[in-house]
């Protein structure tokens, strides 16, 4: 059974969306998710050999800013970033495409992953995003990237485990704690409302992050679905953890077995 998350909903207030991804790039940078990533995301472009790489459901875009900037500069300088987005924000993606020398694009078209355009045929990261998607959309996103002969990365900061769903506990404390230091003073007055006199926002934020856990896809049921689609692929996991972080985070990486 599939649970909605308020932060996939169109019909919500557009200020949710912009302050939910906002304190998702907030609890990077807190709690440091995209440093335990580092390994990972190394390995998957020294793999592929990529000299370009497309993050899917890009949100902000700073998670995959932050994790580039972990990255050994010297190995690494060439790889050139193009970030995507069912819903792409102005703001977000006005703040990479000033930069028009930078190795970083947002692309600022509507991107669906599950039909992706033959110009976009290079290998594809998933930060914090794929459980969003329902099995039907994971088996078009295979056929989509799988089937023209990319590679996945996915990598994952919620985590299917009790230690899981007890970090989620902490995104209500954290958004209570430093609403002022975040939210927009514009925005201030309408968002303290909602989040000190009536808690809407901070369980809200409690009720998606747990619902995310329960949709965190294992390496075993990637497995499945791409056997379903008769595809043969190398399917790797693997889960980092700090003292920070004891739940961990998550990398599966996702590839056909002819591509080994």
């Amino acid at each position: 059974m599939r649970l909605f998350e308020f932060g996939d909903l169109k019909e919500m207030p557009s200020l949710y969306h912009l302050y939910l991804r906002r304190y998702l790039v907030f609890f990077y940078k807190v709690f440091g998710y995209y440093k335990l990533w580092v390994p990972a995301f190394s390995d998957f472009l020294e793999e592929t050999k990529a000299e370009k790489i497309m993050e899917c459901c890009s949100g902000a875009g700073e998670a995959l800013e932050l994790l580039e900037s972990q990255l050994d500069s010297t190995q690494f300088n060439s790889v050139h970033y193009l970030l995507s987005d069912i819903q792409p924000r102005f703001e977000f993606v006005s703040k990479f495409n000033l930069e028009k020398e930078g190795r970083f694009h947002y692309i600022a078209e509507s991107v669906d992953v599950t039909q992706l355009k033959v110009d976009l045929d290079c290998p594809k990261v998933f930060i914090n995003s794929f459980h969003h998607f329902s099995q039907p959309q994971v088996e078009n996103i295979f056929k989509s990237v799988l089937g023209n002969g990319n590679e996945i990365l996915i990598l994952e900061y919620v985590r299917n485990s009790l230690l899981g769903y007890l970090s989620m506990l902490m995104g209500p404390i954290v958004v209570l704690l430093t609403l002022p230091f975040v939210v927009k003073p514009k925005h201030f007055p309408i968002m303290a409302l909602f989040t000190y006199l009536v808690p809407l926002f901070p369980l809200m934020v409690l009720w998606d992050g747990m619902v995310s856990c329960m949709h965190e896809y294992n390496a075993k049921q990637l497995r499945g679905i791409a056997t379903g689609l008769g595809m043969e692929v190398t399917v790797k996991s693997s889960v980092t953890r700090s003292l920070f972080y004891p739940a961990g985070v998550s990398a599966i990486v996702i590839m056909n077995a002819d591509c080994q």
